[in-house]
């Protein structure tokens, strides 16, 4: 990838790493926690700049492990809370200025595959990264894909994501992915962003992204019962 005049302008705000190149911002998620969406993390994205194109990548072997579970620790007010954190921050990036690339070098869980659905587009770099809506196991359902998956995904596809893990090139075939490979930047963003503003997927999704909120609060109820607060200690080893 060619360095696009390089400002130096480098921000590391622990969790994420911001370069700001000439033509593009670049996000950088550093691993920490493997990149679960804390309420740190989303404080740290929602102060992104997206005006400009933005490349969102990860370093180590985690591109997401998807929603903060310990939040489901919390009280049922505190989840809602952190929820609906979460969809604004989905709706700051369905309505970005510039075009959002997603480039996916680690296993994705849960929120992080669904994260990609509001993506313009996805890059993973193998076929055998992982991908995983598996939180539902522990009755953490993934509400994006619940409440606008039969816009994204056939049924046949939609029935695989949410009974097992499923790799790159399955995900490729399902549209979550969009090239599997090499970043190449200076095609994706040589097209002048009027023309591709007529075909972005983010766009059509901000008329139903509020379908989800029905949803937000049933995973609040949800995710707070004790049997499911069980199975969450359990896997956080608590």
């Amino acid at each position: 990838m060619q360095a696009h005049s390089l400002i130096c302008l480098y921000l590391d705000y622990t969790m994420i790493r911001i370069e700001t190149f000439g033509e593009y911002n670049r996000v950088v998620l550093l691993g920490e926690r493997r990149n679960a969406f804390s309420r740190q993390l989303i404080e740290r994205l929602s102060e992104v700049d997206c005006d400009k194109d933005l490349v969102i990548t990860n370093e180590g072997p985690v591109f997401s492990a998807g929603l903060d579970l310990s939040v489901f620790l919390q009280s049922k007010d505190a989840v809602l809370e952190y929820l609906f954190s979460v969809h604004r921050l989905v709706k700051r990036f369905i309505s970005c200025g510039g075009r959002v690339v997603v480039h996916v070098s680690g296993d994705v869980y849960g929120f992080g595959v669904e994260f990609l659905y509001f993506a313009d587009y996805v890059v993973a770099q193998r076929e055998n990264i992982k991908f995983s809506l598996q939180g539902v196991n522990f009755g953490v359902f993934p509400p994006y894909t619940i409440a606008i998956g039969r816009r994204l995904f056939s049924h046949g596809h939609l029935r695989v994501m949410l009974s097992r893990e499923f790799d790159a090139k399955e995900a490729s075939h399902f549209g979550i992915v969009s090239q599997i490979g090499q970043l190449e930047l200076e095609k994706l963003f040589k097209p002048p962003p009027y023309l591709l503003g007529f075909v972005r997927p983010r766009h059509w999704l901000g008329a139903v992204v509020d379908d989800a909120v029905p949803y937000l609060y049933k995973l609040a109820e949800v995710g707070t019962r004790e049997e499911t607060r069980g199975r969450i200690r359990k896997f956080l080893g608590r």
